[in-house]
């Protein structure tokens, strides 16, 4: 496609040009393959390593516990320095 066929107008030549860049069907069938490979591949991991099951149970209810003790112990500490500070 030349900058001069856009000016004329030569809609159908430029047209023409576009059937040069369609898909080869061989290199579409082998991405293809590559791709349904890849998503199997990747099924099979995951049903390998399976589901988190106890062990995401466990680290969402910990978490927030472990959080929550740790707050409450600098709260205490807070608390009581202050309590020491004014001779209570």
């Amino acid at each position: 496609m030349t900058q001069d066929a856009l000016t004329r107008g030569d809609e159908a030549g430029v047209l023409t040009e576009l059937g040069l860049y369609e898909p080869n069907e061989k290199r579409s069938a082998q991405l293809r393959a590559r791709c349904h490979a890849a998503l199997e591949r990747r099924r099979r991991h995951e049903v390998f390593r399976g589901e988190p099951g106890w062990r995401l149970a466990v680290g969402l209810a910990l978490g927030p516990a472990v959080v929550g003790t740790l707050g409450a112990v600098y709260l205490f500490q807070v608390i009581s320095r202050a309590m020491q500070l004014y001779r209570f």
